[in-house]
């Protein structure tokens, strides 16, 4: 184990672009590809974003080690489970992520709003953080363990957390590293905000967050668009084991393993986004037919809940529960929702869009 942590300037010492080159290459390809898709997506006001929203919530809460699935997910939009904190977590990210994207556009990163961010994503889930204080950084040394509990590195000590994460900051916030390419400080910014482990608990949840709102303050992309969990999620052994080993000095491995998932990531989004452009074209037609005057209003309503019951329906449109419900039995007939086998209180499931999801 590394006895002391390196701050920014030295830890760009070690980097050899040429290491990982290929890999900078193919990520910058596809997230063009990706923000074109992006840019050109049939509806104008984002349906696909709450989904990719909670994917990237439930993905970050995998890496802990959750068992939360997106059923679970879904079923919660109409039905909430209160005792589940994972649940609630995954609300309090993606209001993390909006305060974040308004946080940054007019000051950029800071403490506070780092703190901010920590404060709101662990937000009365108390008893599962128990002692964490919520928005502050740590006030006691900690440690970094593999999955066997070893420890595999000690962060900076909680008194040179502040002068750490001024330094971090001060990078996060400088553009005028025009060689860099900002992926490659991404990989950078994120190593070091793990390696800092800044907070009692919550730092990876709170530094992949960060990923995405680094590449949307330096222009990467247009809209906080770009999620990395999923993919970091899928692979998390490599992930970890790649962190651990850039505090070692092994730092372009990791780079390269950081873009290598970007690009992985960047695929994905793009093939979700054809895939749910094509199953929204497809609904519209269907729903324009048999819904008169607010078919895109329930095409809005549908996307946000793949899941969804005659209350919620009611609220969203602000019609009757009567109407609503002709409005489902309308769906079903044309086979665009199909419902549980619950006399009262039924469901209905938009299951081509959750086959796209789960």
């Amino acid at each position: 184990m590394s006895d002391k942590l390196l701050k920014v300037a030295d830890q760009l010492k070690k980097i050899e672009i040429q290491k990982f080159i290929n890999e900078l290459t193919e990520a910058i390809k596809y997230l063009a590809i990706y923000e074109t898709k992006v840019e050109d997506c049939r509806s104008e006001d984002g349906f696909f974003l709450p989904v990719m929203q909670r994917i990237e919530a439930l993905s970050s809460l995998k890496i802990e080690g959750t068992q939360t699935t997106m059923n679970d997910v879904i079923a919660d939009l109409v039905i909430p489970d209160e005792k589940n904190l994972d649940l609630l977590e995954i609300k309090n990210h993606q209001q993390a992520l909006l305060n974040g994207v308004e946080a940054i556009k007019f000051s950029g990163f800071s403490h506070d709003i780092i703190k901010k961010i920590h404060k709101t994503m662990l937000n009365n889930v108390r008893k599962k953080n128990k002692g964490v204080l919520l928005g502050e950084y740590k006030s006691e040394d900690n440690y970094i363990v593999n999955s066997i509990g070893s420890k595999v590195f000690v962060p900076p000590k909680f008194s040179e957390t502040k002068e750490y994460m001024d330094d971090l900051i001060s990078f996060m916030n400088d553009t005028k590293y025009g060689e860099l390419h900002p992926l490659i400080r991404a990989a950078v910014m994120h190593a070091q905000f793990e390696s800092i482990h800044p907070f009692g608990d919550g730092n990876g949840r709170v530094g992949r967050l960060l990923i995405t709102l680094f590449l949307y303050y330096h222009k990467i992309v247009e809209s906080p668009l770009f999620y990395i969990s999923e993919a970091l999620q899928q692979d998390k052994v490599s992930y970890y084991r790649n962190l651990t080993e850039s505090r070692e000095g092994d730092y372009n491995e990791w780079i390269k393993y950081f873009l290598s998932k970007c690009a992985v990531q960047a695929k994905r989004h793009i093939e979700y986004i054809d895939q749910i452009n094509e199953l929204y074209a497809k609904t519209d037609e269907k729903v324009s037919r048999i819904i008169k005057g607010c078919s895109k209003d329930v095409l809005r309503i549908l996307f946000n809940y793949p899941q969804i019951n005659v209350r919620t329906l009611a609220l969203e449109m602000n019609i009757s529960k009567q109407q609503a419900n002709r409005y489902l039995k309308a769906l079903v007939n044309d086979k665009i929702l199909y419902p549980d086998d619950k006399k009262r209180n039924t469901s209905y499931f938009f299951i081509e869009l959750i086959d796209l999801i789960v």
